[in-house]
C-alpha cells in the first residue's frame, strides 16, 4: 500500500512558511528598529534629508555677501544686527529684506527687518527644513555671514496641535563638511526641525501681581488693597482663568508664584528665572492700577517692542465689545497699549523699562541684568527673551471700574488666550483658531 505524505511536508508548504518566518522577522526588526518619539527628539533636520538634497541644492559661490555681528531671540522673532546688540544709534538693517531659502524645496520666504525686537523673522511660520539666509542690501542680495563661528541653542517654538518646531541657528564654514562642502566665511544656516513637545519646556509664564519681595528694602510687598480688590487675590483668581483657556488649546502654562507666596523678580529661583528655567515664550504679568481718570483695562508693553502681542490682544477685546481705556495715540498700535513708562539711571545713556516684568523677560533684547538692581539676573543676559505683556486688569480706586472688571473677567480671560493662539498660529483643539 503506497504511503501518502503529509500535505505540511511538500516542499512548497516548506518554502512557503520560510518566507512567512522571513516576513515577520524583517517586520520584528523594522519595528524595533523604528524611529520611536523619543528618537526623534534627538534627531536633527539634518537626518531627514538626503545627501544629494545637500550637495545638489545648497549654493557655495556668491557673488557678494553681508557681515552679521549679532542677533536675538524675542518669543519667537529672531532679529539680525549689522552691530552688537544695544548701541545707541539705529541699526543698519532696519528696514532692509531678509530672505530664507529652503534647501530642499528651494522656496524663498522673506521678512522685513523692524526696529523694534518684535519685528523679525518669525520662525513659527517656517516650515521644516535646512535655510539659507541672505539680505537684500540696496537691492543687492548677498549672503549672510558672522564673523564668528556658532551654533546657537536650540528655540522649541509654541505647541500646536501637540507638536513644536525646534530651531537652531548655525554659522560655521565647515557645517557642511561631512557632505564635501566648505565655505571661506561663516554662513548662517537656519535648521528648523518639526517635533514633539518636551514636558519641561513651557509656552506661557503667567505672573499673578502683588505678593512681591522687595530686594531693596527686604520687604514682602502686598501690593493694592483697597475697599474693592485685593491685588494677590485678584491677579492669581485671574491668572486662574487664563490658564485654563490656555491648557484646552493644549499649551503648557508655568505659574510665577503659589498662591500666598512672596516672590522677588531677581534671582536664578525668581519669578523671570522660573520662566528662563521653562524656556517660555510668552510672559504675561496681570496688576491693578491707581488713576484719577482710567477707568478701564490697558495693556503695556516694553519700549523696545512694537507690542504686537498686546495689540492683538486689544484687537480681541474690540471683537468682543469689551471695553479698554484709551492710553496711547500711535497710529500702529492700538489706543489700549503703551509703552512702559521708562527709567533712565543717571549713569547710564540708554532708557529702561521701569517695571521688571517687561525689562527683565526679554534676555539681552531688553537689557535682563544690566541695571545695579538686577545684577542677579545677569545669567539670563543671553538668554533668549519672553515676549512679554503687563495686563492691567481695574482701577483699584474706582469701584465702578473694579465692577466691570468683575463681570467681565471670565470674558476678557478667554480672549487674552484666544489672541495669544492667534497671535502664534497655535492650532489648538478648542481655539477659535482651529480649521473647523
Amino acid at each position: 500500500m503506497k504511503k501518502k505524505t503529509r500535505r505540511w511536508k511538500h516542499p512548497r508548504f516548506i518554502i512557503l512558511f520560510v518566507i512567512a518566518v522571513a516576513i515577520s522577522s524583517v517586520g520584528i526588526f523594522l519595528y524595533l528598529n523604528r524611529t520611536t518619539e523619543i528618537d526623534h527628539l534627538q534627531m536633527s533636520v539634518m537626518d531627514t534629508l538626503e545627501k544629494k538634497d545637500i550637495t545638489d541644492h545648497v549654493d557655495t559661490r556668491f557673488k557678494q555677501d553681508y557681515q552679521i555681528q549679532d542677533y536675538g531671540i524675542y518669543g519667537q522673532t529672531l532679529s539680525l544686527y549689522r552691530k552688537d546688540y544695544g548701541k545707541k544709534e539705529t541699526d543698519a538693517l532696519v528696514g532692509q529684506m531678509v530672505v530664507l531659502r529652503n534647501v530642499q524645496t528651494e522656496e524663498e520666504t522673506s521678512y522685513i527687518l523692524g526696529e523694534s525686537i518684535d519685528s523679525g523673522i518669525q520662525l513659527g511660520s517656517l516650515e521644516e527644513g535646512l535655510y539659507e539666509l541672505y539680505l537684500y542690501d540696496n537691492y543687492d542680495r548677498k549672503r549672510i555671514y558672522f564673523d564668528d563661528a556658532f551654533d546657537s541653542e536650540s528655540l522649541s517654538t509654541i505647541r500646536s496641535q501637540k507638536n513644536v518646531k525646534d530651531v537652531i541657528l548655525h554659522a560655521d564654514k565647515d557645517y557642511l563638511q561631512d557632505y564635501g562642502i566648505t565655505y571661506e566665511k561663516n554662513y548662517a544656516f537656519l535648521e528648523v526641525m518639526e517635533n514633539i513637545p518636551q514636558v519641561k519646556v513651557a509656552d506661557v509664564v503667567l505672573d499673578p501681581g502683588g505678593n512681591v519681595y522687595n530686594e531693596q528694602t527686604m520687604v514682602n510687598e502686598e501690593g493694592i488693597v483697597t475697599n474693592w480688590i485685593h491685588e494677590p487675590q485678584t491677579t492669581w483668581e485671574f491668572a486662574q482663568l487664563v490658564k485654563k483657556e490656555l491648557e484646552d488649546k493644549g499649551l503648557r502654562v508655568v505659574f510665577t508664584r503659589d498662591k500666598e507666596t512672596s516672590d522677588s523678580y531677581y534671582g536664578t529661583s525668581s519669578r523671570v528665572g522660573k520662566g528662563y528655567e521653562a524656556q517660555a515664550k510668552v510672559y504675561l504679568s496681570f496688576e491693578v492700577y491707581e488713576d484719577e481718570d482710567l477707568y478701564r483695562p490697558y495693556f503695556l508693553t516694553s519700549r523696545y517692542a512694537s507690542g504686537f502681542l498686546a495689540n492683538e490682544m486689544a484687537y480681541a477685546f474690540d471683537q468682543k465689545e469689551l471695553e479698554l481705556s484709551s492710553i496711547s495715540h500711535r497710529d500702529y498700535q492700538a489706543s489700549s497699549v503703551g509703552y512702559d513708562i521708562g527709567l533712565e539711571p543717571e549713569d547710564s545713556k540708554r532708557m529702561y523699562d521701569a517695571y521688571p516684568q517687561l525689562r527683565e523677560t526679554g534676555g539681552k533684547l531688553t537689557f535682563t541684568g544690566t541695571l545695579e538692581r538686577s545684577k542677579a539676573n545677569r545669567s539670563f543676559g543671553e538668554s533668549y527673551g519672553m515676549e512679554s505683556v503687563l495686563f492691567m486688569l481695574a482701577n483699584a480706586t474706582k469701584e465702578e471700574s473694579v465692577n466691570y472688571y468683575q463681570e467681565h473677567k471670565e470674558e476678557m480671560a478667554k480672549q487674552i488666550a484666544e489672541a495669544i493662539c492667534s497671535y502664534y498660529g497655535v492650532q489648538g483643539e478648542n481655539s477659535e483658531t482651529a480649521s473647523q
